[in-house]
């Protein structure tokens, strides 16, 4: 194996994304966060923007890799093991993305593609009202942006909340179906 893998991390960094996806709209709600108002509560919309996105970003790219790098492994590894069907049983009654404009969907390993290469990023809000006030929330989307070797732009829009699920799938589906004591005890 070239590298070491930790699996337990990434699936710690995909449960706590999941968790800020499912909580942004109570937390936004309860700190009044709103781009265009004066913050009434602790945090200010764009140090909220700054930290939610560094989170999304670093942990998408961190489990795009790693996952990419235990497919490209698994091939190498085991000829017979069908990285194909995993994807299919990952995703199996979720969305994770769609190519933009004609929202045909994108497989597990596209959409790990799409986030490694993509040379923009948006995260997609909504405004809501309150109990106190107007405020805005992130809705669990992540709005990519990029070009193709042959200068073809496209876009994809990931939904992080089923986009994670699909990855702890696939991870957890990975780790039962190598011989990782076998990998490890035959490395140098």
């Amino acid at each position: 194996m070239p590298h070491a893998f930790d699996f337990d991390s990434v699936e710690a960094r995909l449960f706590t994304l999941h968790r800020v996806c499912l909580g942004s709209r109570p937390f936004c709600e309860k700190f009044q966060i709103d781009r265009i108002y004066e913050s009434r509560g602790e945090y200010e919309w764009w140090e909220y923007l700054g930290h939610l996105k560094s989170l999304v970003s670093g942990t998408l790219i961190d489990a795009a890799v790693k996952i990419r790098m235990l497919q490209d492994f698994a091939k190498h590894e085991d000829e017979e093991l069908d990285i194909s069907s995993m994807q299919i049983e990952a995703t199996e009654g979720l969305n994770i993305g769609y190519a933009v404009p004609n929202r045909n969907p994108i497989s597990l390993r596209q959409s790990c593609n799409k986030i490694i290469h993509a040379t923009g990023a948006r995260l997609v809000w909504r405004e809501d009202i309150g109990a106190a006030c107007k405020f805005e929330y992130w809705v669990g989307e992540y709005h990519l942006f990029g070009a193709e070797q042959s200068g073809a732009k496209w876009e994809t829009i990931i939904f992080v909340p089923d986009w994670c699920t699909a990855m702890i799938r696939f991870n957890r589906d990975f780790q039962e179906k190598i011989d990782w004591s076998h990998v490890i005890k035959w490395d140098e």
